[in-house]
């Protein structure tokens, strides 16, 4: 599941400066480690993803692995059983604002090939609003795979969330995923600012 001439000159250059911060970041993608200390003391293990100017952290779901899909620009976190797997992935589409209920609706369906709808709502990251989308997709007429899709607006794109588990696992899993969803943030690497001289 498995972002006059000589002052035209230093303008044009501090652009093409500016330019090339934002055309080398608008492809890359990277994924690593870090801790954080907590308000209620502690450390917390967090995975941070510089992805173009989005600069994002979510904490780790005690217990589970990551696993970086660097062409995909997706981060899959599963817990060790391996019945409970969240993928997070950054997306160049609608950058700013999300589409509506219907192509989110598409999406989920795309990305669960042979699933129906069970539900779609909104609901809350510790960036903004996110709306997600249900689907369960049956394995045989007594097992069946639930998944949630939620999709969040950054300024660059979207990042879509995917947990998915055994029915019978999903309330569970719903737990870690909103504790997961709660704890992510964005941040925007602004490209630094050149003086004229």
């Amino acid at each position: 599941m498995k972002l006059l001439c000589l002052m035209l000159a230093s303008c044009s250059l501090a652009a093409a400066e500016t330019n090339s911060f934002t055309n080398s970041f608008t492809n890359s993608f990277r994924a690593f480690d870090s801790y954080e200390n907590m308000i209620e003391g502690g450390t917390a293990h967090t995975l941070v993803v510089d992805a173009g100017r989005e600069h994002i952290v979510t904490r780790m779901p005690r217990g589970y692995a990551a696993s970086v899909e660097y062409g995909m620009k997706t981060v899959v976190f599963t817990e060790p059983t391996g019945s409970v797997a969240i993928a997070m992935r950054v997306t160049t589409n609608s950058p700013g604002v999300l589409p509506d209920d219907d192509a989110l609706r598409a999406g989920a369906l795309a990305a669960d090939p042979g699933s129906d709808v069970i539900q779609e709502a909104g609901c809350a990251t510790g960036y903004k609003p996110a709306r997600f989308v249900d689907t369960t997709r049956s394995l045989d007429p007594v097992h069946s795979i639930r998944a949630r899709h939620a999709f969040v607006s950054c300024p660059d794109g979207i990042v879509e969330f995917m947990f998915s588990s055994k029915a019978e696992d999903f309330d569970k899993g719903r737990v870690v995923f909103n504790l997961f969803l709660s704890s992510f943030r964005v941040e925007i690497i602004e490209p630094p600012v050149k003086l004229a001289k």
